[in-house]
């Protein structure tokens, strides 16, 4: 793509969703979704969807989201912000998807939606975390 136009944007610090990539060849903007499922569905619904609305004039792009407590603890945080499958429990706390892994389709059916974690940010269960429901980055 590159030798053809432009490539204004490749890696992103974001998880799943690592490669992305977004330029320009003669007049068209063109997108280049990750391969990995999830990574796809993630970005496509973070970055790539609401470019579109905004294109077609739409002007509330931000999705509604929540802060919910986390069922889970979250030892390991990434360098990177990352998103999360998880549900609202039966006792309004949030759980995550055994398996995160960006080839792990069924992680996105299993959701309701998405927890935002920032950057090194290990936390314990308890820990109040920004819930962005799926039903808001589909509607």
């Amino acid at each position: 793509m590159q030798a053809e136009g432009t490539l204004t944007l490749w890696a992103l610090a974001l998880k799943p969703g690592k490669p992305f990539a977004f330029g320009k060849v003669g007049g068209s903007w063109y997108v280049g979704l990750p391969g990995n499922p999830v990574s796809s569905l993630v970005t496509f619904l973070l970055l790539v969807r609401p470019a579109v609305l905004k294109l077609q004039g739409v002007t509330a792009l931000q999705p509604r989201s929540m802060t919910l407590p986390a069922g889970f603890d979250w030892p390991r945080s990434d360098t990177r912000r990352e998103f999360i499958r998880v549900r609202i429990g039966a006792d309004g706390r949030l759980e995550r998807f055994g398996n995160q892994s960006s080839g792990v389709l069924s992680s996105a059916v299993w959701a309701d939606g998405l927890a935002d974690l920032a950057p090194n940010t290990p936390f314990t269960a308890g820990t109040m975390v920004r819930f962005i429901p799926l039903s808001e980055l589909l509607a």
